[in-house]
């Protein structure tokens, strides 16, 4: 039987005014972005939308809703160029020593190859691209590195670890909020927001120590939903007046068996207890109590999240993205698409006018036919100009045009332009018209990912307890290798530094550069001596992006020639041989005959 809700009370439950203050700052910080979600909103209608009655395009007077995609084709190019621009080649980092004690191949042999084995499994490639789309379609990306253990259990050896290491975290940007007053985000305190089951929760409780969840929190919350089924959903919300993201009230919160986590990463001043708390990473469950309060470890378990904005704004964190500024260019293209079928339709069977006396009759064949009076009658049709068929050619110039405006370069796209080129005009056309996408791409590489790839060393040094074996490839002979890597090996002072964005830009224009210098060199043997071949031809490898193994190896074609030179002069043996057997054969046959024909003469 429900109690009444004058017996409702949690006070005993003991609210904490901390958790109260991130709570506040979540809603406060996340109204104050409203017109930025909107915005981007609107963006993922027409991305994601199949006809215009799923956009802001439904409104036209038009009969027909066809959906000419372009935005979505923009963000698909997009995504798939920055992400294969970031990791273009066998190797697309490096590793840079800040000390000569580090400077040394077994250091940087180490961590690389650390670092690739992490990389090569699909979850990161996953886990990037999601993060990349994030960044074209809202003009923001987040990211953080965990260290995680997953195994699985076997019946006949027990646990059995399936993966352990660093791992890429994707944080959407509806699931953050930050001080947009404040100009620099590593400066500017931030909330992340997460939404689980309570089964999750609990599972994370028992398997993750390090989290350092309060297991008397804990309790309080299992409580506070107990205590909350004996009552309404209406009376919890009278009684509990909070606001929670995506349900109607608290009551119904409660009730969902979901668990919302605030996670609180900076400095924050404690009003009520007058208290300032610096660099912390502050854990608000349910929107009432402190589940973890700890030192902000920007490389522990509880890692630094990066950010990046596709166009930043000069007094905003909020960037804008590239598909911002072309939603009233798809409008009006899906505009013009639609009014040219209904003014194609209205030609193919137009309106009717009728004058005077006309009788109007459909034989069983379809056709119609007209009876008009002498003198009385007349009959004519009501047809659209038929220069609205032109719309095609406003549609091409503005998809061209929407292409260039989000920074996508038509050549990289395979869009050839007009007119003939030699190979050095097309590569510099190129060169100039992929500036602005080449910008970008840096600017997310230099602001991201190389600082995931940073952070992906940093939490193993701290968490790797064990040795690990890793397959590294010999740059030299293109074989692998099985190297056993300790956390003393992954210690060496320096940075990772990214080269895939770099290298996507430099690689068509050093291939036309080697060109010409094999060119000169054939013309000027005396200059041809001071060349490193060696170097040259692996530059050449690498700057095709084509395969190392087997293809380059030092002064491999020696040894090519030794074998083919060995293999001729053993070809050589064994026809000189075969040739021999097959004299020294017929000469023996020959002598047999005539000794037989001299026995039947001397019988």
């Amino acid at each position: 039987m429900t109690k009444s809700s004058v017996e409702f009370d949690f006070t005993d439950l003991d609210p904490n005014t901390l958790a109260h203050r991130i709570s506040d700052l979540w809603s406060s910080w996340n109204g104050q972005r409203q017109t930025w979600r909107k915005r981007v909103e609107e963006v993922l209608q027409f991305v994601y939308a199949t006809s215009t009655k799923e956009t802001t395009n439904v409104t036209n007077p038009w009969s027909h809703t066809t959906h000419i995609p372009k935005l979505t084709q923009i963000h698909d190019n997009l995504a798939a160029n920055y992400f294969d621009a970031l990791t273009t080649g066998d190797k697309f980092f490096k590793f840079v020593p800040a000390d000569e004690e580090s400077d040394t191949v077994a250091m940087a042999k180490a961590k690389e190859g650390y670092l690739m084995s992490k990389l090569s499994g699909p979850e990161f490639k996953a886990e990037m691209l999601k993060v990349l789309q994030d960044w074209v379609q809202t003009g923001n990306a987040f990211a953080r590195v965990r260290y995680i253990r997953e195994s699985v259990k076997d019946s006949l050896s027990g646990e059995v670890v399936t993966y352990e290491g660093p791992r890429l975290e994707r944080i959407s940007p509806y699931d953050i909020v930050m001080d947009p007053r404040v100009l620099c985000f590593e400066d500017s305190p931030k909330i992340v927001r997460t939404l689980m089951s309570m089964g999750t929760f609990l599972r994370r409780v028992e398997e993750e120590p390090g989290l350092q969840w309060s297991k008397e929190i804990v309790q309080r919350m299992r409580e506070l939903r107990s205590r909350a089924g004996s009552y309404s959903n209406d009376e919890v919300d009278k009684t509990i007046q909070m606001e929670m993201d995506g349900f109607s009230g608290y009551g119904a919160y409660l009730q969902s068996g979901e668990v919302e986590i605030l996670e609180f990463i900076g400095d924050i001043y404690d009003e009520t207890n007058d208290v300032l708390h610096m660099d912390k990473h502050i854990t608000v469950v349910d929107r009432q109590w402190v589940l973890a309060d700890v030192d902000r470890d920007d490389y522990g378990n509880l890692g630094q999240i990066y950010h990046s904005a596709w166009r930043k704004r000069s007094d905003n964190l909020w960037g804008m993205g590239p598909l911002d500024n072309l939603v009233g260019m798809q409008y009006r293209i899906n505009h013009l698409e639609n009014a040219r079928a209904d003014a194609f339709d209205q030609m193919l069977s137009p309106d009717e006018v009728y004058t005077g006396n006309v009788e109007t009759v459909r034989d069983e064949d379809g056709i119609t036919r007209h009876y008009i009076d002498d003198g009385e009658g007349s009959v004519s049709v009501l047809s659209p100009d038929a220069t609205v068929l032109q719309a095609d050619f406003q549609i091409q110039r503005l998809e061209a045009q929407m292409e260039a405006y989000a920074g996508a370069p038509r050549e990289a796209m395979g869009i050839r332009t007009p007119g003939e080129k030699t190979a050095f005009e097309v590569q510099e056309l190129s060169n100039a018209a992929g500036r602005m996408f080449q910008h970008r791409v840096n600017q997310f590489q230099d602001e991201l990912f190389e600082s995931i790839l940073n952070a992906m060393i940093e939490v193993s040094v701290k968490n790797l307890a064990i040795d690990v074996t890793v397959p590294v490839k010999d740059e030299d002979f293109g074989v692998e290798e099985f190297l056993t890597i300790s956390r003393s090996d992954l210690l060496a002072r320096g940075r990772i530094t990214a080269l895939g964005a770099r290298h996507f830009s430099k690689r068509a224009q050093l291939v036309q550069e080697v060109s010409g210098l094999t060119q000169m060199m054939a013309a000027n043997p005396g200059m041809a001596q001071h060349i490193s071949t060696k170097e040259l031809a692996r530059m050449t490898v690498e700057s095709l992006d084509l395969p190392s193994n087997n293809l380059y190896l030092p002064f491999v074609q020696i040894a090519e020639q030794l074998e083919a030179q060995q293999m001729a002069q053993s070809a050589q043996s064994q026809m000189d041989e075969f040739a021999a057997t097959e004299e020294g054969v017929m000469q023996g046959d020959f002598d047999e005959e005539v000794d037989e024909e001299e026995d039947i003469d001397g019988q």
